[in-house]
């Protein structure tokens, strides 16, 4: 099966499947800091499967750096700690989203942002790897979320 017959059978493989038997991540964006130099935050869905995974990665070959990250409130202060997984329970939705999970990227490239998409690969601890387009938005502008 060809690239192509795999794109377009997917939504029909996931339809046939009941709720929670598919590991799949969708409503990811990617908002662009507005000051240069300064890392960027990705937010997305991850939906778990029949089992228990953890995301250990995720990648991009547009970008200089990517790493999980979490916001966390000690004594009242909100800071940031790098993650070096996120479980992902089975049949479960875990928010990637701001003040909670959250994805900084460090140097996106021009050509994602002319595309207006950043494509990502999510690497789970199953050694699934599953690959999604982000919508990339300016600082203040508001854009589709990729699917």
């Amino acid at each position: 099966m060809n690239k192509i017959s795999i794109m377009l059978a997917a939504p029909l493989m996931l339809a046939s499947c009941g709720q929670g038997d598919v590991l799949f991540a969708d409503k990811a964006v990617v908002n662009l800091s507005p000051v240069d130099g300064n890392p960027s935050a990705g937010y997305m869905e991850l939906h778990g499967g029949r089992l228990d995974v953890t995301l250990v990665g995720v990648t991009s070959d547009d970008v200089m750096r990517m790493e999980m990250h979490e916001t966390v409130e000690k004594d009242g202060m909100a800071s940031m700690e790098k993650l070096k997984s996120i479980p992902v329970p089975a049949g479960e939705t875990v928010k990637l989203e701001p003040g909670g999970k959250h994805l900084m990227i460090w140097g996106v490239g021009e050509y994602s942002k002319q595309r207006g998409l950043l494509t990502m690969t999510l690497i789970y601890s199953n050694n699934d790897r599953i690959e999604i387009n982000a919508a990339v938005r300016k600082a203040g502008e508001a854009a589709p979320v990729a699917e």
